[in-house]
């Protein structure tokens, strides 16, 4: 649902966002604002801010296994990283 929300709303193409599931993000600003929407639709971003706690579940419950844990040491190691993300 998050996936076909942004993806159409950002006007991103189904080969730029499958290949995110491979950690490859693009620096394009579609993808970047695709990456946003569903950051903001997990509630991991909230008012322009990190919500740390939202982020670190949805990553537990939405991940797959082999990207969960990096994902959260980033989440970590960002925590602190600029007041504002968006």
């Amino acid at each position: 649902m998050m996936r076909k929300t942004c993806q159409q709303k950002n006007n991103v193409e189904d080969e730029h966002v499958d290949a995110i599931s491979k950690g490859e993000f693009r620096e394009e600003k579609e993808v970047m604002c695709y990456i946003a929407c569903i950051m903001k639709m997990a509630n991991a971003i909230k008012n322009g801010k990190l919500n740390y706690e939202s982020a670190m579940k949805q990553a537990d419950l939405l991940l797959p296994e082999e990207i969960k844990e990096p994902t959260k040491a980033a989440i970590t190691a960002c925590r602190k990283v600029g007041e504002y993300l968006f």
